[in-house]
């Protein structure tokens, strides 16, 4: 009996003792927890992508605003992911104030003004003179190639700020008329993400216009498959002798034709899209182990000094530039500046129809230009102070931006959405409108494509085969070794 007292006795006191230490750990925590929600410490992104943290781009273009906005997130509560993520705007700038309302009916103001029903969730950004407001399925798109939900509510918030207090925008006009490219057709994508960087974009027919509008920031030609006509040819010259601006992409046609007013154009600033493709023969220089897959050479520029060093970008059946000779620039006034190459092994074929994957007889080896960015000095006369410049950048690709799907394994990608080829081509754009803030890495929100090169495919596979043979082999030999130690 006394033997069970003991026994007793001693499971009460560990009892307590370990209730007690279960209760003061629970008291540290709770305490720990309020100290910390106190000091309103940013959420830890660990996502890839940084998907819940503010993207520098939006940090740049919000920071230098100085209009008061205020930012209503209704029918929100303060456990969400979105909360948060507002609250970031209000860190970067001080002018920025937001307030999260659950129940709209505590705000009658709000609530008569906007029209907002007792169960809506909604964003508003208003400023002194005017608001927007950003309902919960705009937060959201549906990529229907991949059948996932893609958030890009940081984009929708960020360009909502912008779209109230930016007062000037660019004013982009894709050329129409010679079955280009077009941003309802082959260019959607590249549109939607222009307008997203808040650039207008708009097409222009300069047979029923009768010029390049005074209004516009850049000229985007991309891909035409018909001859300009004489007056469009003078139209252009025009707009260049303005000091204009034209985004000249180019696919080789893969037909026999002659363009001769279309290459008037070019031979202002001294260039010559050729016909036929660019084939890589060095593996490290392709993708998806097509040599037509193509990875540049990219020479680091303001608007390519972060993709040049992050993956490059990749182009699907380029074609090259020719330029002539430096006598011959320097007496158009020229300065020419290469972007874009493609590797000193790459072929250059124009045979398109043989898919021979190896250099046939009739094919070029090289260093081809692939993309440039010509300046033009316009002669003025003696009473002008200021030197007018006219640009043209010119890149033999134009697939590589387009929303056609292409086939990989069992899904359907789009090239704009390639390595960087999306951030190349906005920060192209956004540099040729003088739109510094509008040049950076934008936050992918969206599927990652298996397109990595030949030698990466080779090193990934080996891996996916080794490591695990690797791992019996030194589980049998510590089996072994465990064995003859008994």
């Amino acid at each position: 009996m006394k033997i069970i007292e003991i026994i007793k006795q001693k499971w009460i006191k560990d009892t307590l003792t370990t209730t007690f230490i279960v209760i003061v750990l629970f008291l540290i925590f709770i305490g720990i927890n309020i100290f910390i929600s106190k000091l309103d410490i940013n959420d830890i992104d660990i996502t890839k992508n940084q998907l819940f943290t503010l993207s520098e781009t939006s940090k740049k273009q919000v920071k230098e605003i100085e209009e008061e906005i205020k930012i209503y997130l209704i029918g929100f509560n303060e456990n969400t992911s979105l909360i948060d993520l507002v609250k970031q705007y209000t860190k970067t700038n001080e002018k920025i104030q937001s307030e999260t309302i659950e129940n709209i009916t505590d705000r009658a103001d709000l609530k008569s003004k906007y029209g907002i029903t007792d169960d809506t969730q909604v964003i508003i950004i208003e400023t002194k003179e005017n608001s927007k407001i950003l309902t919960i399925d705009e937060l959201y798109t549906y990529d229907y190639t991949t059948y996932q939900q893609i958030d890009i509510a940081e984009e929708k918030i960020t360009n909502a700020i912008l779209d109230l207090t930016k007062t000037e925008r660019p004013k982009i006009y894709f050329l129409t008329g010679h079955n280009e490219y077009s941003i309802t057709n082959g260019l959607t994508l590249l549109s939607a993400y222009l307008q997203n960087e808040i650039n207008e974009v708009e097409t222009l027919d300069l047979l029923v216009k009768g010029n390049v509008p005074e209004d516009a920031s850049l000229l985007v030609i991309a891909s035409p498959e018909k001859d300009f006509m004489e007056n469009e040819v003078e139209i252009l010259t025009a707009y260049i002798n303005k000091g204009g601006k034209i985004l000249w992409m180019n696919d080789p046609k893969f037909i026999e034709n002659s363009y001769p007013n279309m290459q008037k154009v070019l031979d202002q600033f001294g260039i010559t899209f050729e016909e036929g493709i660019i084939l890589e023969q060095n593996e490290n220089k392709m993708a998806l182990q097509s040599p037509n897959y193509i990875i540049p050479e990219i020479s680091t520029t303001n608007a390519t000094k972060d993709i040049a060093t992050d993956g490059g970008i990749l182009f699907v059946n380029a074609s090259k530039i020719s330029l002539k000779t430096d006598e011959e620039l320097e007496n158009l006034k020229i300065t020419p500046q290469v972007i874009l190459n493609s590797s000193e092994t790459s072929l250059f074929r124009k045979e398109v129809n043989n898919t021979n994957p190896y250099k046939i007889s009739s094919d070029e080896e090289g260093k081809f230009t692939l993309g440039v960015k010509l300046t033009k000095e316009i002669e003025q006369n003696e009473e002008s102070e200021n030197k007018k410049q006219a640009t043209l950048y010119a890149i033999s690709n134009n697939f590589f931006v387009s929303d056609y799907p292409v086939t990989i394994g069992s899904s359907n990608v789009y090239p704009i959405t390639f390595y960087n080829n999306k951030d190349y081509i906005l920060n192209t754009i956004a540099e040729l409108t003088e739109n510094e803030n509008g040049i950076s890495i934008r936050k992918d929100t969206g599927v990652i494509t298996y397109t990595v090169t030949e030698a990466q495919d080779k090193i990934i596979k080996i891996a996916i085969a080794i490591y695990p043979i690797l791992i019996i082999i030194i589980g049998i030999i510590v089996w072994i070794y465990r064995r003859k130690k008994k």
